[in-house]
């Protein structure tokens, strides 16, 4: 028994080796682009790895001024919320119709909805292109938001859907019996008791759509139209930027995207359907 525990414990001391190892991995380019953030030109080519020895914000005012990241930022606040809404209207709706109504073609629309999963960007980006100019969104806000939304919206539908099926089906019996619509119950009954859930598929769409580049590169050919990752992606190429301005671009870039998983994080693991029926 002593020599099993001894494995035992041997065995947990290495995998917990192992993890500290690749944390330690996974945060050293956080570490390089946070330091070469604060670094100027003539210090960051002698100083490339280590803490910043006269820390500045210049490479910040510069790639805010000269390079509009203040201007692309805004864009990105203004289409990131609105596709959000609509994104969770669609997946938080779609699932409730597959996981809870009873219609014909159900199962049909569903299988289509995971076969839209497949698709990668890059396969569906001349086509999707093709559509937005016959509908004549080229350049605008509201063709990246539609295009954001049909192409993730199929992942988020899918999660809500499993969400929503492993509920138990007498929340809708009880609401039903009480003269509730369909319309009713979901925003009164599920979409409460769903709020975990919503809030997951809120932080994956918020970080998609935040980091979505190639259909934005396609729609947004205006420079002042652009989202702020794609800004960055055309930084280097339009403006030459140092590495240390190009780094503050990617920190303000990646800012929002980790206070708004902090912010909700906590709401993820909550089990509110605990309960919910008894016995």
């Amino acid at each position: 028994m002593k020599r099993a525990s001894a494995i035992e414990g041997g065995t947990r001391v290495l995998v917990q080796l192992v993890l500290i190892v690749l944390v330690v991995a996974s945060l050293i380019p956080l570490y390089n682009v946070i330091a070469a953030s604060f670094k100027s030109g003539d210090e960051f080519a002698v100083n490339p790895f280590f803490l910043p020895k006269a820390p500045t914000i210049d490479n910040y005012t510069y790639a805010a001024v000269h390079s509009l990241l203040l201007r692309l930022a805004v864009n990105s606040l203004i289409l990131v919320p609105c596709g959000m809404v609509l994104y969770l209207a669609v997946c938080v709706s779609a699932g409730y119709a597959f996981g809870k109504m009873r219609f014909g073609p159900k199962r049909p629309l569903f299988l289509i909805v995971l076969f839209l999963m497949i698709f990668p960007q890059l396969l569906l980006a001349t086509q999707v292109f093709k559509l937005i100019s016959l509908l004549h969104l080229t350049n605008s806000r509201l063709g990246v938001i539609l295009t954001w939304v049909a192409y993730f919206a199929p992942f988020g539908t899918y999660i809500m859907t499993t969400y929503f099926t492993g509920m138990p089906y007498e929340l809708v019996e009880a609401a039903r019996m009480d003269g509730a619509s369909h319309l009713r119950i979901l925003v009164s009954v599920m979409t409460p008791l769903a709020a975990p859930m919503i809030a997951t598929i809120a932080i994956i769409g918020f970080q998609s759509m935040w980091n979505e580049l190639p259909f934005s590169l396609l729609i947004l050919q205006d420079q002042t139209s652009r989202t702020l990752t794609l800004g960055i992606a055309m930084m280097k190429g339009e403006y030459g930027l140092s590495v240390p301005v190009m780094s503050a671009g990617l920190v303000v870039a990646m800012a929002v995207p980790l206070a708004i998983f902090l912010i909700f994080q906590q709401r993820i693991t909550l089990g509110v359907t605990a309960g919910a029926v008894k016995g």
